[in-house]
């Protein structure tokens, strides 16, 4: 504060108005011109520009975000990649499983079938239509397996949909 003589003789007190930032902004959230308590002017100034980084910066900030999203798309396409080949595994084990079904059942189960049909059929008969029976199961068994293959994803759809995404935001980047 500092004390001046005004024209006629009388004392004026002169305020420094002091400028405080404020990480909410504003004055406390009461009111547009609102200060904490007191009533004092406030001072209009432009809103605080940002400091013009040099070309070079700007390039090789642009380059370094580049490579890292780069990296990043790769990374992501490996894990779909990943997931795409362990349905396929799982559909080819379901194959193998169809096949190992076919080979153990198929022993046991006809040799006790054909026996059982034999009583009332002639036994070439019976060993044929448990014989049907078990390629109707494997028939099954390997379809499944065929359509887990067939349904697993070919493409990185999720890399695609975020690459699509990553071009949006850099033009609009550069846009502005």
């Amino acid at each position: 504060m500092e004390s001046a003589t005004g024209p006629n003789g009388s004392r004026a007190r002169e305020e420094a108005i002091e400028t405080v930032s404020d990480p909410i902004g504003g004055n406390g959230g009461v009111g547009q011109n609102a200060s904490n308590g007191t009533a004092s002017a406030t001072a209009t100034s432009p809103p605080p520009q940002r400091p013009k980084r040099p070309l070079g910066a700007v390039i090789t900030s642009a380059i370094d975000g580049t490579r890292t999203l780069v990296r990043k798309q790769v990374e992501l396409a490996k894990i779909e990649m990943t997931e795409a080949v362990a349905v396929r595994a799982k559909g080819a084990g379901m194959f193998a499983g169809a096949g190992v079904m076919a080979l153990f059942a198929l022993g046991f189960v006809a040799a006790a079938g054909s026996v059982a049909l034999a009583l009332v059929l002639p036994a070439w008969a019976a060993n044929l239509i448990v014989a049907a029976v078990f390629v109707a199961i494997a028939s099954v068994l390997a379809l499944i397996g065929r359509n887990a293959i067939r349904n697993a994803p070919t493409t990185p759809e999720q890399t695609q949909e975020t690459l699509k995404e990553d071009a949006r935001w850099a033009r609009q980047q550069i846009a502005k």
